[in-house]
């Protein structure tokens, strides 16, 4: 005879199952299917509790004694965040992601800190940043996206570890780099100049310079900022 348990448990296979076929009918994002995969995943998480599947990961292990600079994206401090996991969503996760090792860091419900594996991490959010997991150029890992669209806008936040010797001590530092990518009809194109973007977006052209001028947009100042509101304005024009 079923528990009363596994009666439950039966139930929000059934739910999630009856919610996501109906989301995979191509419905709009405000529909009554996509409110009901939502509300599935969220009695799902909550049922779950600490047996989630995102619990399964390894323990997340680092050490940077000594080093000058640390390894994370924006803060140290636990950021709560939402993560879809094997296709479910998790919401009020607190994380971190360690731009080091490219890898997303949750704490379990105990306080210990887990990295799940990537492959199975499809985006996350951090505060308002919000990231996928990505394959661009053969290199695959989290590509934060600034910009979605006829053409959408990522870029690669990465740190490294570096060794150097000055004088006769030997000094450890962490840097930070990022890469910008422009995705456009089924392909990814590095940017690391506004005359390379511009290129790429050569069919406004003028209308974008004439944007960039009246903007006072300044590449090199601010790379992000400048080309986010390019790719946007282009992304307008393009509607």
């Amino acid at each position: 005879m079923p528990t009363i348990q596994t009666s439950c448990c039966a139930q929000i296979l059934l739910c999630l199952c009856i919610a996501t076929s109906a989301s995979a009918q191509s419905a709009p994002a405000d529909s009554s299917q996509s409110i009901a995969t939502a509300r599935a995943t969220i009695f799902y998480q909550s049922y779950v509790g600490p047996d989630a599947a995102i619990y399964n990961g390894i323990v997340y292990q680092a050490n940077y004694r000594d080093t000058q600079g640390d390894q994370w994206f924006q803060s140290g401090n636990l950021t709560t965040g939402t993560l879809i996991y094997e296709n479910l969503t998790y919401t009020h996760i607190p994380l971190l992601y360690d731009l080091v090792h490219d890898q997303l860091v949750i704490s379990d419900p105990k306080g210990q800190l887990l990295v799940p594996p990537p492959g199975k991490v499809r985006q996350f959010t951090f505060a308002d940043h919000l990231f996928v997991y990505l394959s661009v150029n053969n290199s695959p890992g989290y590509y934060e996206q600034l910009s979605s669209g006829y053409a959408s806008l990522f870029v690669r936040h990465t740190k490294k570890w570096e060794e150097r010797i000055e004088g006769a001590e030997l000094h450890h530092y962490i840097t930070s780099h990022d890469e910008y990518f422009i995705y456009k009809q089924d392909h990814f194109y590095s940017v690391g100049s506004d005359k390379r973007l511009l290129t790429l977006l050569s069919d406004k052209k003028k209308q974008l310079q004439q944007f960039q001028n009246a903007q006072h947009l300044r590449f090199k100042k601010d790379p992000a900022t400048a080309m986010q509101a390019i790719v946007d304005h282009y992304n307008q024009l393009s509607h």
